[in-house]
């Protein structure tokens, strides 16, 4: 073990990865950016106000619930190590009345505090969990990938063929991508993009355009819909040398086939796509930015940090996908130690970054139509959520296990063959 050389990664105080986890909040900004009526008031949300204490005084650390009437009794947290992060969230939507109205919501959060040996004392325990995990890719089937996010993105190619109007043939894969429980055409997400063609590097050697030219003699000319002037050209000589233009043309003709854009207006609006592309009915148009927020909060911003490749491609998610679609991952061996990381917590924290997902979707569903009253009881975050859910032995972030003596531990015990193999 002495011979393997691992860069571990540091590892930051629990609190700020609480902070970073709770901004992301601020994704359903994204809505005012897409409204399809200007007159509607798009809901907003920004943390401020950030506040660390890792020493509070007894006073300070309980939790107050009230039981009957007027009664209050008051449960104290004893015999744990942690600090109270405070924080507000500064928020408007809707009123009854259709008009903005702001609030200012005051949150507490109580975080445990790990000591020099990584242990936190919670209810006079000590627990401690690390976790060795993947930097950048998970084990996946053939044709595919996952990366590491905050909701592993999985992408996988399907063969597939596109003909030109003069019976020039282009084959190559289309790219598909997981979002949440569905696999969607990869090009969905960049649709939404003013000029996506441009965004992905293929421009000027692949166009969108309404007519046929006379350059043919360079220029192929493909039709996914028949009888509808929206055409994708392409400079042949690029076709030949670059398999990602191959690939990203057949997934043009693709996604156009699939959603039958009338006419070439169509095709360049992005709010027509985001519309077309909304995960709920179509009855109330302005719930269609929610494909981009879904899309938007699969990458968070912890995960963000630690993925290890150029910062320009990760500072949001469609960079991301951007990024996969230009990259040949075949020559990363995913069980290399170079490979790994380790965590610790980082994996407190997902409890936060799971409550925070939780929240948006709930307001994902109301679109640009979420109301304040709505909006409010959504924004409270509970002030032990974190000890509430550190421990437990099914679904606890940190596993406890009840042996009688230290030979039953090997019955838990698994392995693979994939990896490395020591001699």
């Amino acid at each position: 073990m002495n011979d393997i050389k691992v860069n571990l990664g540091e590892d930051q105080p629990l609190y700020q990865y609480i902070k970073k986890a709770i901004q992301d909040i601020e994704v359903l900004n994204i809505l005012p950016m897409y409204k399809v009526d200007e007159s509607v008031v798009a809901p907003f949300i920004h943390v401020l106000n950030w506040k660390w204490n890792p020493h509070p005084t007894s006073s300070e650390i309980q939790y107050r619930r009230r039981e009957t009437g007027l009664k209050m009794i008051s449960k104290y947290i004893g015999n744990t190590r942690l600090g109270i992060l405070e924080f507000d969230i500064y928020c408007g939507a809707r009123d009854k009345n259709k008009m903005l109205e702001t609030k200012l919501i005051h949150n507490v959060i109580y975080v445990p505090i790990a000591d020099e040996q990584g242990r936190y004392l919670i209810d006079n325990v000590k627990y401690s969990e690390y976790q060795l995990v993947d930097k950048l890719l998970y084990p996946s089937g053939k044709d595919t990938y996952t990366l590491k996010s905050l909701l592993p993105v999985v992408i996988k190619y399907e063969d597939a063929m596109a003909e030109s109007i003069d019976g020039y043939l282009v084959s190559s894969k289309i790219g598909m991508v997981k979002i949440f429980k569905t696999m969607e055409p990869i090009l969905s997400c960049f649709m939404h993009v003013a000029a996506p063609l441009a965004y992905l590097n293929v421009h000027p050697i692949l166009k969108f355009c309404d007519r046929v030219s006379e350059d043919k003699e360079w220029y192929e000319y493909f039709q996914p819909l028949e009888g509808v002037n929206i055409y994708i050209k392409a400079y042949r000589k690029g076709l030949e040398e670059f398999e990602y233009v191959k690939s990203i043309l057949v997934m043009a003709v693709d996604i156009i086939i699939r959603h039958k854009p009338e006419n070439f207006e169509q095709l360049t609006d992005p709010k027509w796509w985001i519309y077309e592309l909304s995960y709920y009915e179509n009855i109330v148009e302005h719930r269609g930015a929610c494909h981009q927020m879904h899309v938007a909060r699969m990458l968070d911003t912890i995960s963000a940090q630690v993925i290890p490749i150029p910062v320009c491609d990760k500072r949001i998610m469609i960079s991301l996908l951007r990024y996969v679609l230009q990259t040949d991952f075949t020559g990363v061996d995913i069980y290399s130690f170079e490979n790994k990381r380790l965590r610790r917590n980082e994996v407190v924290s997902t409890i936060v970054t799971a409550d925070v997902s939780d929240k948006l979707k709930r307001m994902y569903k109301y679109g640009a139509l979420l109301r304040m009253k709505d909006m409010e009881s959504i924004l409270k975050f509970h002030p032990q959520i974190i000890l509430n859910n550190m421990d437990g032995k099914l679904d606890g972030i940190i596993h406890v296990t009840d042996f009688a003596n230290d030979l039953d531990y090997p019955q838990s015990l698994k392995y693979t063959k994939n990896g490395q193999q020591a001699a």
